[in-house]
């Protein structure tokens, strides 16, 4: 683990599917994992479990608490965490709060100075889209970039039946849409990056999927920037989603795939357009690729390449967040742009009206 020595101490809070990830990563970093949990029978765990933040032991000391709860008990858990630590390291998940919700925690992180709080960020360190711009410099080194297209996508609605991972904040804007802007950021300039956050959405560029229950199901947004086209698409309900945000022509797969994930970046640029697939990924013959490799294909006029990259992008934003918490030389600045950004779209889902006053601090 970077900056540290194996045996940090990080209590993870929540042991649902994001707290067991966090759980088995961090254990396979050499950290001790405990778990905050009161659903959780400490009978049945060969780790140490406490049904609330008050009562997690003294001893060891915490290094780092993994927040991980659903996105409505995030800033809750966060003041829990800073009453009984006012000095304490918070990893918190995504998205980091509510929409309204945003002034509370610049509240709590400005009263706590000592404090360190870092928003997991999954694509924000990860391999792929670093190969991706260094093909495209490489190929199309005087080209500007034309068009950068984002999909993220997945059939959840056997887990939405099941009560998990529901959204009703966000809607579709809360599962993916803030993956496909870290991957945005990877790819955009800073300046560019930051008036694509800080623009105000409206009908004529974003197309949603809305739903009386979810607020909204899938949606699409394109948007001319600076002559660059931005495209991002989403789904939580399969690629056929209806006739008010249906996915777009270069989302499609070529094969059927057992895994309805589909995560999908494309830059074109000149004469070449690259594409990324990242995890589950499955070859054009059907054949899936092993968990946590990545497929990048340059199309030319001289043909095609490809590229297999095996990066764990998880583990890689673990990996990161730990050691910006751990460090003491500067404190982090979580960024609120995404978040902010996310909650325009989904007032925009609600209530068309209502968006251009949807905003968030910028940072914390």
């Amino acid at each position: 683990m970077p900056g540290r020595p194996r045996g940090t101490h990080v209590c993870v809070v929540g042991l649902g599917v994001a707290g067991r990830l966090h759980h088995r990563l961090l254990t396979g970093l050499g950290a001790t994992v405990s778990v905050v949990d009161p659903a959780a029978d400490p009978r049945l765990h060969p780790f140490p479990v406490a049904a609330r933040v008050e009562d997690v032991p003294e001893l060891p000391p915490v290094d780092v608490w993994s927040v991980c709860t659903p996105t409505a008990a995030h800033v809750p858990t966060v003041a829990a965490v800073l009453d009984r630590d006012p000095g304490a390291r918070l990893l918190v998940e995504k998205p980091v709060c509510r929409s309204w919700e945003g002034p509370r925690l610049a509240a709590l992180l400005a009263a706590h100075e000592g404090a360190r709080l870092v928003v997991m960020n999954q694509y924000a360190h990860a391999e792929a889209p670093a190969l991706l711009r260094a093909v495209k410099d490489e190929y199309a080194p005087r080209h500007p970039v034309e068009a950068i297209r984002v999909a993220f996508g997945k059939d959840r609605r056997q887990d939405i039946a099941a009560g998990r991972f529901v959204d009703h904040d966000y809607g579709v804007f809360g599962y993916e849409w803030l993956h496909m802007l870290a991957l945005l950021g990877r790819f955009l300039p800073e300046d560019a990056y930051h008036r694509y956050l800080v623009r105000h959405p409206d009908h004529g560029s974003v197309r949603i999927a809305r739903d009386p229950e979810l607020t909204s199901t899938a949606a699409h947004d394109v948007v001319d920037l600076d002559g660059t086209e931005i495209d991002l698409y989403s789904s939580v309900v399969g690629h056929d989603p209806g006739p008010e945000a249906p996915a777009p022509h270069w989302t499609v797969r070529t094969t059927p795939a057992a895994d309805s994930r589909h995560r999908l970046a494309r830059v074109e640029a000149g004469p070449v357009r690259l594409t990324l697939e990242l995890d589950p990924v499955v070859l054009p013959d059907g054949t899936p690729l092993p968990r946590n490799t990545h497929r990048l294909t340059l199309d030319r006029p001289e043909g095609r390449r490809e590229w297999r990259i095996e990066d764990s992008p998880l583990e890689n934003a673990l990996r990161h967040s730990l050691t910006a918490l751990l460090d003491d030389s500067a404190r982090p600045c979580p960024d609120l742009r995404p978040i902010a950004r996310i909650g325009r779209l989904a007032a925009l889902a609600r209530h068309p009206a209502d968006a251009a006053t949807a905003a968030l601090p910028t940072r914390l």
